[in-house]
């Protein structure tokens, strides 16, 4: 499923990021991220876990690593304090999604929330997503 992939990309997304001169604190780690995601065409909510490296010590949407695999722009980055957020948009072969997305960071655990919609063929269908973040310790 499309939004499936979607989710995975964006949870990647913070991951991959490089290290940037602006953007909120996090401490490189080992990494557990929990994402729950409620999606239109969906009666129940999805929840998944996954553990990453974080080799960054800030993360920045502008350095997201965007390619013609992942080619959605990022628009309106604003920083308040520890809180990040930014506008997403994506071209698909079967229309645009748009999102709006915040991120807040202590350095040691993160938390943020999405939405994502779109119109594909006629279809509005969307996703809301929350996710929390802990760092659990060095990387292997």
């Amino acid at each position: 499923m499309r939004f499936k992939l979607l989710l995975i990309m964006c949870t990647m997304i913070f991951i991959a990021g490089n290290a940037a001169a602006d953007g909120i604190p996090v401490k490189p780690g080992k990494w557990e991220m929990t994402s729950t995601m409620t999606m239109t065409m969906m009666p129940q909510p999805q929840t998944n876990t996954v553990t990453e490296c974080i080799k960054t010590d800030h993360i920045d949407p502008e350095s997201f690593n965007m390619d013609e695999e992942n080619p959605c722009s990022i628009e309106d980055v604003s920083i308040d304090g520890d809180t990040l957020a930014w506008s997403i948009v994506c071209p698909t072969p079967a229309g645009q999604m748009d999102g709006q997305w915040e991120m807040t960071s202590n350095g040691d655990s993160l938390s943020g929330r999405g939405t994502m919609s779109a119109e594909i063929s006629g279809q509005k269908m969307g996703f809301d997503m929350t996710w929390d973040g802990k760092r659990i310790g060095d990387c292997d």
